[in-house]
């Protein structure tokens, strides 16, 4: 086979790797084909990878800090507001699909998605019943419950924890 033609293969089945295109075990098998027993130095698919792990957790903040800007700090409509966190919470459930193997930056679009949805609800309760904070109370602790499930279900126990907590603060200023 064409030198050239075996490195494009060699290329294309690393980048399907690391995208996860692929399970890992086939593109191993593929690379150890089409390298003949050798595996490619990935040394620079790592470094790569970290740097844009650090661009998408860094795009990640913005995008949340802008959606808390947007709902907190500026005077457009509410149902502005609210259409732009919804977009922000899609954007980060893809965010968090796409980034689905890599663990930290996995967890901070999970993270954005739950808060963007917070961020959500407490706007919907203030435009469907300004100045009721029992509906807010219902939708928070929704919202906490979403998050212990989220938790179990994915096995990340600091969505658990904040569920829990989030719901016995709740609980607390209901009380009170």
């Amino acid at each position: 086979m064409d030198e050239m033609r075996k490195k494009i293969i060699i290329q294309e089945i690393s980048s399907w790797k690391e995208s996860r295109m692929l399970p890992e075990q086939y593109c191993n098998y593929l690379l150890a084909l089409y390298c003949q027993g050798e595996l490619p130095p990935a040394k620079s698919n790592k470094t790569r990878s970290k740097k844009n792990d650090i661009f998408s957790g860094v795009l990640i903040g913005v995008l949340f800090a802008f959606i808390v800007f947007l709902n907190y700090f500026t005077e457009i409509p509410i149902r502005m507001q609210m259409l732009m966190t919804t977009i922000s919470m899609l954007v980060f459930g893809l965010a968090a699909r796409r980034l689905n193997g890599r663990r930290i930056i996995y967890q901070m679009a999970l993270m954005g998605m739950a808060l963007s949805l917070l961020l959500l609800t407490v706007s919907l309760a203030e435009f469907m019943a300004p100045g009721k904070v029992g509906i807010l109370y219902i939708f928070l602790f929704i919202n906490c419950g979403l998050w212990i499930l989220m938790g179990n279900k994915l096995k990340l126990l600091h969505f658990s924890m904040a569920g829990v907590l989030g719901a016995l603060v709740t609980l607390s200023f209901l009380l009170i």
